[in-house]
């Protein structure tokens, strides 16, 4: 477990010295900090899926893949750091690639559930949390422009992944793999509302960059640490 504890401090640090560093006039420090980060959790995860064996089976692999296009995404959204004139292309690129990501995550958690009838309900919640979403742009002041529809296919992706580990954790039992892999996803959920502020209401505070980096990389590194209780 040595070995483990080093990798989960190392991503820890990593991530914070990302949040804590990153500014808007240094966008290419915070660029290789934030991949260094991203590839550090993702190292982690794959220790933690070879030390208990699950890297061979398909719920491990598909976790390592979903994670992988986390890092994409990760990659894509950081372009807007430098300035970039085609913010919603690259805000619906960055969506596309977090939602295959949810896609690889819900695969995983399917495919360590037994009860099928589970799916259709956590994509009920998927479809409901779409239609808040839709219906809750002008309360909420949110202006999604060319980005709605990716916007809305991400949300169902990221709610059905957040529903599917919470009927895995009910399932389970709450065991201590799945209790910590909900409270990623939890984790994960939370950090996307306060991008949605970021990037489609009309004023939003810098500072909300670090609550939302806060929240991601407590997400990730939640989701990649639970393998090791698995």
């Amino acid at each position: 477990m040595g070995v483990f504890y080093a990798l989960l401090v190392f991503s820890i640090v990593l991530s914070a010295l990302f949040i804590c560093l990153q500014k808007e006039n240094q966008p290419l420090l915070g660029f290789f900090l934030k991949g260094a980060s991203t590839i550090s959790i993702i190292v982690l995860a794959l220790y933690s899926c070879i030390k208990t064996g699950i890297i061979l089976d398909t719920f491990g692999l598909l976790f390592i893949i979903g994670l992988l296009f986390c890092l994409f995404g990760d990659v894509l959204l950081h372009i807007l750091e430098f300035k970039c004139e085609n913010k919603y292309g690259v805000i619906t690129l960055g969506s596309y690639s977090f939602f295959m990501a949810h896609i690889f995550f819900s695969l995983a958690i399917i495919s360590n559930l037994t009860q099928t009838w589970v799916i259709s309900i956590c994509s009920g919640f998927g479809i409901l949390m779409v239609l808040i979403i839709y219906f809750m742009q002008k309360p909420l002041k949110l202006n999604y422009s060319k980005s709605l529809a990716s916007t809305l296919v991400y949300t169902f992706g990221l709610s059905t992944a957040l529903a599917l580990s919470f009927a895995n954790a009910i399932i389970s039992g709450f065991s201590l793999f799945s209790t910590i892999l909900f409270v990623g996803f939890v984790l994960f959920f939370a950090s996307d509302l306060v991008l949605s502020m970021i990037y489609f209401k009309e004023k939003s505070s810098r500072k909300l960059y670090y609550l939302n980096y806060a929240l991601y990389y407590m997400a990730i590194i939640f989701i990649a640490a639970s393998f090791i209780a698995f």
